[in-house]
């Protein structure tokens, strides 16, 4: 019944984070994206939260031409 649930993206830290460094202009969705590629089907809530609990910075929208 309660307690702490099992972090999901922490498995994936180094991949998050590595993605992030190559390419700063990587999306919230497009991260989300990578990860399901990766067989790893997560909220667009998760990733965010990962994200900011982690103190990572990513590109909050695509730019459009």
């Amino acid at each position: 019944m309660g307690g702490h649930r099992k972090r999901i993206l922490e498995p994936h830290r180094a991949f998050i984070t590595e993605r992030l460094t190559q390419n700063p202009q990587l999306t919230l969705f497009g991260l989300k994206a990578e990860l399901a590629g990766r067989g790893v089907t997560v909220s667009h809530n998760a990733v965010w939260q990962f994200i900011r609990r982690e103190g990572l910075r990513f590109k909050k929208k695509a730019v459009r031409p």
